[in-house]
């Protein structure tokens, strides 16, 4: 009987051990169907011509669901990717059988991202890179760092970061048996990540409003798809942006300037309602705002733009 349990044990072990295996993801960089190249000519959305001369970006909080919807993290894992190198990571060794997609998000997560990078081992992603992907302790990581040229030979750069710009993102794939280990492949089509940015005109952009927050969503929202053209399932509406306006005095008096920060809400709508939601005013949002309210008390101003809105209070003293 004891040799009966040993063999059975035996067998249990095997069985656990054989289930295990390496799950690796390679992304194919590419610019619209082309392979990615620097100083290659290439078009976004909005029929601009531009050549790419560093393009940057990283992962981080990676997830994968598996075997009817269970998900697995796959912890501790940061990516530096550099669009001109092809690798495959190793994700981890998973109990996994059928993979059914996986979710990341682009930058670096808000538990990480304001410590010092010197902490960081010399080859981990984090530690101190040249050029820096470091923006300094308050602000962290540069999530995406883009360089390039337009057709008119004007330099453009997009250094892209901010925690309320870390955005998660899940692909549905399927993955391949390679020797034993789960590799999952996504396409990456960095044109679109310039998509809706007008780029031929000296565009310099260190941030995290405006064209730097419009390339991390589109970082979310265009740029990743399946071998099979699978996009992000993830909704993208209506999103809430924090800090994408000052009020000035504060508090107010009757007298109320509105500047905004972020212009993608520039000639979206901006309404103010009072402590029971009664609708004070309405107007279209223009990068300064002059406001006049003459009752005391507490105000709601909120700025609404392209699936995106943000609100912030207004005290009348």
């Amino acid at each position: 009987m004891k040799n009966i349990i040993t063999i059975c044990l035996l067998l249990a072990t095997t069985f656990s051990v054989s289930a295990q295996k390496d799950v690796k993801l390679t992304l194919n960089h590419l610019l619209d169907t082309e392979d990615f190249g620097f100083n290659q000519t290439s078009q976004n959305d909005m029929g601009q011509d531009f050549k790419l001369t560093r393009f940057e970006y990283y992962i981080s909080e990676i997830s994968i669901t598996h075997d009817g919807g269970t998900i697995t993290e796959a912890s501790d894992i940061y990516i530096l990717v550099r669009a001109n190198k092809t690798d495959t990571i190793t994700l981890g060794n998973f109990d996994i059988t059928n993979i059914e997609a996986i979710s990341f998000s682009v930058g670096v997560g808000p538990s990480v991202n304001n410590e010092d990078p010197s902490t960081w081992g010399a080859l981990h992603a984090l530690s101190p890179k040249s050029p820096s992907m470091h923006w300094g302790w308050a602000a962290g990581y540069r999530f995406a760092a883009i360089e390039g040229e337009s057709a008119a030979g004007l330099e453009f750069q997009i250094h892209a970061l901010g925690n309320k710009n870390f955005f998660k993102q899940s692909i549905p794939t399927s993955a391949v048996d390679v020797s034993g280990s789960l590799v999952i492949t996504l396409k990456a089509d960095y044109t679109k990540s310039l998509s809706q940015i007008v780029v031929n005109d000296g565009l310099i952009e260190h941030g995290g409003n405006n064209e730097a927050a419009t390339c991390l969503r589109n970082f979310q929202t265009k740029v990743f798809t399946s071998l099979t053209g699978e996009g992000n399932t993830l909704s993208a509406k209506n999103l809430k942006i924090i800090d994408a306006f000052t009020i000035s005095p504060v508090p107010s008096n009757r007298n109320v300037i509105v500047q905004l920060n972020d212009h993608r809400f520039l000639n979206g709508s901006m309404i103010v309602t009072d402590i029971t939601g009664k609708e004070i005013l309405s107007q279209e949002i223009g990068l300064s705002n002059h406001i006049n309210i003459d009752t005391k008390g507490l105000y709601f101003i909120s700025l609404s733009g392209k699936g995106i809105k943000s609100s912030k209070k207004l005290i009348i003293q």
